[in-house]
C-alpha cells in the first residue's frame, strides 16, 4: 500500500508525558502506562494499514518498523520543531507533538533490538529557542526516560551550526552552536540540481534575515550547495514526522519541506527570488519600488553592526511601509509570500533528492540509498498563517507512506487543495532528474478505512484548510470537485 490513513475526528493527544501507551501491547518493551493514550493505539493502527508484519499483530514477536530497520542500524527520526513560540495561538498546531514521536520511537527501539543508534534531530527556524521546544514537547523526560530505562545509543541534536536573535536596533546577533556531532557534508548538486536552467538567477536568490552574499558562496554558475547535516547522510533509515500546516511560501508543509530541518547553515537555502514576476524574480506580482527599497532596507538592517544606521534605516522601512495606508500596492504580497513562488518548491525537491540518493560521502546515486518512512501528525494541524503562526485545525488524522511525494499528494487532498496547483508538488512529479514518485499520480493507492484511490480521499476524509493569505484563491479545489 502507497498511502495509509488513520481518521478520528475526535481524537487527541496524550499530555502524559513521558507518553507511556495506555495499554501493556503484547511487543510492548516497557511496562510503564498512561492513563490515556489514544495516540499510540493509532500509530498501531497505522503500522498494520501500511502491511507492515501484520502476521505477527498482536503478537510478542510484532516488528512493524522491522521492515525498514535491522540491528546495528543508524535511524534518524526527524520532527518539526520550528520554534518554541506561535504568535496566532498554541504550540500543538506548530510542532510534531511529543506523543507521536514517543510512539514512533519505541517502535524504532523494538526493531533495533538493542543494537544501534538513534538520533532525534530537526533544524527549527534561527530564532528558535531549542532546549524550550524540546522542553514544551516533552522530548527531555522521553529521552530522561530512555537513558534510564534503555542502554540504546539514543541522542538529541539541533542540527544548527548558530542561531540568530535579531537586535531591536538592527543586525542579527549570533550564538554558535554545537551542531551535528557528525559534522556536515557541502551537498553540490550541480546540474542535477531543480535550479539547472536558472544559474544566472543566483544573484536574486534570498532566505529572510540571511546575508545574501552568504547564499551566494553556495548558488552561482558553478554550484547549487546544500550543507547537509552528517546524521541524516549517514543514517540508514530516516523516519520523517511532519506536522501538517500550511505554509505562507509553500502553500502547504508535510513530507516534503520537512527536509529543510536536515541543513546545518539555512544561508544556503534559496526561499525566493528578489523582485517582481515581470522583473525576473518571485518576491511578489508587480513590480513596485516602494518594495524595492523597503527590501533593500531589511537586507541592510540584518547585515549592519552599527546600532544608530540600522535605527535610521529600520525608521526608513517603516515609513516606506506605512505608504500603503496612503497609496496602496498593486498586491499585498511580500518575500515570496504568495502562490507565484516558484523558488522554495526547487529548492525543496532538491533537499529530497540528497536525503534519498546521496551516499554517506554526499554523492548522488541513481537508486536510493537509505530506507525512508514518513508518519504526518495532523491531530492538530495548522492553517491560515502557517508555518510560524498557523491557527488551530482539529483533523485526527495521522498519514503514513514510504514515498513522501504520494504522501504529500494524500495530505494536499485532506487539506481540500489541489495539488495541480501547489507548485512544490508540480516539481517533485516532474523533476528533471531522479524520479521522485514511481508511479503515475492516479494510481496511488490508499488504505484507510477501506482501499481507496487517491481522488476519492477529499469527500472521504477532506477537512478543507483556510490557506495563508497569500495563497487564499488560488489553491483550493475547485468548485467541479477533483482536479487531475
Amino acid at each position: 500500500m502507497d498511502v495509509a490513513i488513520v481518521q478520528d475526528l475526535d481524537l487527541d493527544y496524550c499530555r502524559e508525558i513521558p507518553f507511556h501507551p495506555s495499554k501493556r501491547y503484547p511487543e510492548c518493551p516497557f511496562e510503564h502506562q498512561s492513563a490515556k493514550n489514544r495516540v499510540y493505539d493509532a500509530i498501531r493502527t497505522l503500522f498494520l494499514r501500511l502491511g507492515l508484519d501484520g502476521t505477527h499483530y498482536n503478537m510478542p514477536s510484532w516488528n512493524p518498523l522491522g521492515q525498514y530497520i535491522s540491528p546495528g542500524d543508524s535511524v534518524v527520526i526527524k520532527p518539526n520543531l520550528v520554534r518554541h513560540y506561535n504568535p496566532a495561538g498554541g504550540i500543538e498546531e506548530q510542532i510534531t507533538h511529543g506523543s507521536v514521536i514517543r510512539s514512533v520511537l519505541d517502535y524504532a527501539y523494538i526493531a533495533l533490538q538493542g543494537q544501534g543508534i538513534i538520533t532525534i534531530g530537526d533544524a527549527p527556524v534561527q530564532s528558535c529557542k531549542f532546549e524550550e521546544v524540546i522542553r514544551i514537547a516533552g522530548l527531555d523526560q522521553v529521552i530522561k526516560y530512555y537513558h534510564e530505562n534503555t542502554e540504546i545509543n539514543l541522542r538529541l541534536v539541533d542540527f544548527r551550526k548558530w542561531a540568530g536573535y535579531p537586535r531591536k536596533c538592527g543586525g542579527i546577533q549570533q550564538e554558535e552552536l554545537d551542531g551535528d556531532p557528525e559534522g556536515y557534508t557541502l551537498v553540490n548538486l550541480g546540474d542535477y540540481s531543480e535550479f539547472t536552467g536558472l544559474n544566472d538567477d543566483y544573484q536574486k536568490f534570498r532566505v529572510t534575515n540571511y546575508d545574501k552574499c552568504q547564499m551566494q558562496r553556495y548558488h552561482n554558475t558553478d554550484a547549487h550547495s546544500y550543507v547537509i547535516a552528517n546524521s541524516c547522510l549517514q543514517a540508514d533509515v530516516i523516519i520523517n514526522l511532519p506536522k501538517l500546516k500550511t505554509h505562507r511560501k509553500a502553500g502547504m508543509t508535510g513530507a516534503l519541506k520537512n527536509m529543510v530541518g536536515i541543513i546545518g547553515s539555512k544561508d544556503c537555502l534559496p526561499h525566493h527570488r528578489v523582485g517582481s514576476q515581470n522583473e525576473g524574480g518571485d518576491e511578489y506580482l508587480h513590480k513596485d519600488t516602494r518594495k524595492r527599497i523597503a527590501t533593500h532596507l531589511s537586507e541592510a538592517i540584518d547585515t549592519t553592526d552599527k546600532h544608530w544606521l540600522a535605527c535610521l534605516q529600520s525608521t526608513a522601512r517603516l515609513l516606506t511601509h506605512a505608504t500603503k495606508y496612503v497609496l496602496p500596492h498593486r498586491d499585498d504580497y511580500y518575500e515570496g509570500s504568495w502562490y507565484g513562488n516558484d523558488t522554495i518548491p526547487r529548492t525543496i525537491v532538491d533537499l529530497n533528492k540528497i536525503i534519498k540518493f546521496a551516499d554517506k560521502n554526499g554523492i548522488l546515486q541513481l537508486i536510493p540509498q537509505r530506507q525512508n518512512l514518513t508518519i504526518v501528525d495532523a491531530i492538530i494541524a495548522g492553517e491560515k498563517e502557517g508555518p510560524l503562526e498557523p491557527s488551530p485545525k482539529p483533523c485526527g488524522t495521522l498519514i503514513a507512506g514510504e514515498n513522501p511525494v504520494a504522501v504529500d499528494l494524500v495530505c494536499s487532498q485532506i487539506m481540500g487543495f489541489d495539488y495541480s496547483r501547489i507548485p512544490t508538488l508540480i516539481h517533485a512529479t516532474h523533476a528533471h532528474t531522479h524520479t521522485m514518485l514511481t508511479k503515475a499520480i492516479e494510481e496511488v493507492t490508499i488504505q484507510a478505512d477501506d482501499i481507496i484511490p487517491l481522488h476519492e480521499v477529499y469527500a472521504a476524509y477532506g477537512v478543507n484548510f483556510t490557506p495563508t493569505l497569500g495563497w487564499e484563491g488560488h489553491i483550493e479545489r475547485s468548485s467541479q470537485g477533483f482536479k487531475s
